[in-house]
């Protein structure tokens, strides 16, 4: 079903080939990779398997988890995880019922990283997460704020569980992936790299999804924005 899907999509890019003169720029690329998961791995159990997250007394693991982190002891809570990786703090003054001080969260997000890098799976005899990584390590601008505090880059064949997803804290920390939907956004960009056409020759040296929004503005003879990162690929 795969291998025939692509060439469904090869036809439509031979198709529009067809119309494209001298004069248009054609890009085909993917806004993002997706790779495959056998296993995910849960965020929530870890955390309070470390003792950074609490539920709410007489609350344990498993059906008490809930979803959408409902049955969590927030004065008594660290960090937490909703979202595909996302690790959060919960930091006094930003979040509601914030417990660790502004001053303490390098320290913490040190020793999250330390502990949840190299996790691995007992069952499988394998590494789940092979890097966590900071949002300054990964993100500039503006908007930095809005990223989670820390974003986990899990080995190949895992992801974070579904319950993760939503904020959910099971009993155990892996599951196995048995859904159909067999694959998903893994979102380190070194183990789902992207795809990148062009009907033009481009600068093939690391080219990077940033640098699609420039090039793009350069075709239609319009600058990039201040902010914007990335150069031109055509350049």
């Amino acid at each position: 079903m795969i291998e025939d899907y692509y060439r469904r999509c090869d036809e439509i890019a031979i198709g529009v080939l067809e119309y494209v003169n001298d004069d248009t720029l054609l890009i085909v690329l993917s806004d993002h990779g997706c790779g495959s998961f056998q296993r995910g791995v849960h965020l929530n159990a870890w955390l309070h398997q470390q003792g950074l997250m609490n539920l709410r007394n007489g609350c344990r693991p498993g059906d008490d988890g809930g979803n959408m982190l409902r049955n969590v002891d927030w004065p008594r809570t660290q960090a937490y995880s909703i979202g595909l990786g996302g690790i959060y703090l919960n930091i006094s003054g930003r979040e509601a019922k914030g417990s660790v001080r502004p001053e303490e969260a390098d320290e913490l997000k040190r020793q999250i990283t330390d502990r949840l890098t190299g996790l691995k799976d007992s069952q499988q005899g394998r590494i789940a997460v092979r890097q966590v990584r900071s949002r300054e390590q990964l993100y500039h601008g503006p908007f930095t704020d809005e990223a989670p505090d820390l974003l986990v880059h899990f080995a190949e064949g895992y992801r974070a569980s579904w319950g993760t997803a939503l904020g959910d804290v099971p009993d155990g920390l892996f599951e196995d992936n048995t859904r159909p939907w067999s694959g998903d956004h893994i979102v380190d960009p070194q183990l789902v790299p992207g795809v990148l056409l062009m009907n033009r020759p481009f600068r093939s040296e690391h080219p990077g999804l940033l640098d699609l929004a420039p090039t793009i503005l350069a075709a239609l003879g319009v600058p990039k924005a201040p902010a914007m990162e990335g150069k031109d690929l055509l350049a």
